[in-house]
């Protein structure tokens, strides 16, 4: 999706996933308020990201703050997704002590900071005019903080067959440990996320700031998809430079694909080839209402 919008010249697009609201957001609301029950549960993350003393004792917000500068040296290497294309080490250490010094609460600290981040990416690449555009599939279960901190965003939600998102995280565990989470964990990831968009589209604060869009129909009429993606997002775009824009996104022209890698084949249905039948009818244990829901039968 990405690459079919990032052509358009209004647009300046973060070239990876940021991950921004799970790394600076998401551990305030996991962590501060955890008893130890719910630590001692998940021990060994805990244990091995912050260390013994808050998993004995309990989290202060200083932990977390510290992390998320741990955190992003730990992901800043080439191929990774995370913060490093928005920042540098030593500006996210300052943009990290001004946001503790901050009066008020952690949560608008984190999301000021998450601002501040993409601010200083559009200063850097962006004009005055352009939209700028960032993909992390998981800011779907951040989606209304972002609409209610950016007035002006919109989201764009694309929605694919459970089972071919399987398939795709079979595929990426060879070389993604992140991936490792089996069929089990990836309909369940997939069941939470569509549900979430059923909520917000629900929402008439924010269901006309949401424009959803099937993968399959992306790639059976891509042109068409993308002058209404256009429309959404009151972005001018002639027929012509449609046609431009879905060519140099071909999957054809990506030099690094294959099992394993981010890119594979992009094909509708591939799971019929790769999951098991015990794998299939997981996926109907878990989510098969929203299977059907959704027409995937």
């Amino acid at each position: 999706m990405n690459s079919l919008l990032a052509g358009h010249p209004d647009i300046v697009a973060v070239p990876i996933e940021t991950h921004a609201y799970p790394l600076v957001y998401e551990p305030f609301v996991q962590f501060l308020e955890q008893g130890l029950v719910m630590r001692l549960k998940s021990w060994k993350g805990i244990l091995r990201r912050y260390g013994f003393k808050p998993l004995l004792i309990g989290f202060h917000s200083s932990d977390i703050w510290r992390e998320i500068l741990r955190n992003y040296q730990a992901m800043n290497k080439e191929n990774s997704h995370g913060l490093r294309l928005l920042v540098d080490y030593d500006e996210l250490s300052q943009l990290v002590e001004t946001a503790e010094l901050r009066p008020g609460v952690d949560l608008d600290k984190a999301e000021q900071l998450i601002s501040d981040m993409f601010d200083l990416f559009f200063q850097r690449h962006g004009k005055a005019g352009q939209t700028l555009l960032e993909k992390t599939p998981l800011h779907i279960r951040y989606c209304d903080r972002i609409l209610h901190r950016f007035p002006e965003a919109k989201v764009i939600e694309v929605i694919r067959d459970g089972r071919d998102v399987c398939a795709s995280y079979e595929a990426l565990a060879q070389q993604q440990d992140w991936a490792k989470v089996g069929t089990a964990g990836a309909i369940s990831q997939w069941k939470n996320c569509i549900e979430r968009g059923q909520r917000l589209r629900d929402n008439a604060a924010f269901s006309a700031r949401m424009h959803t869009i099937r993968y399959e129909s992306l790639k059976a009429e891509p042109e068409a998809e993308l002058q209404q993606i256009f429309e959404f997002a009151e972005l001018p775009a002639t027929g012509q430079q449609i046609r431009e824009f879905v060519d140099a996104a071909s999957i054809e022209r990506v030099a690094s694909k294959g099992e394993g890698q981010y890119v594979r084949k992009g094909i509708v249905g591939d799971w019929k080839n790769r999951l098991s039948a015990e794998d299939v009818e997981l996926c109907d244990a878990i989510a098969g209402k929203q299977l059907r829901a959704l027409g995937y039968t």
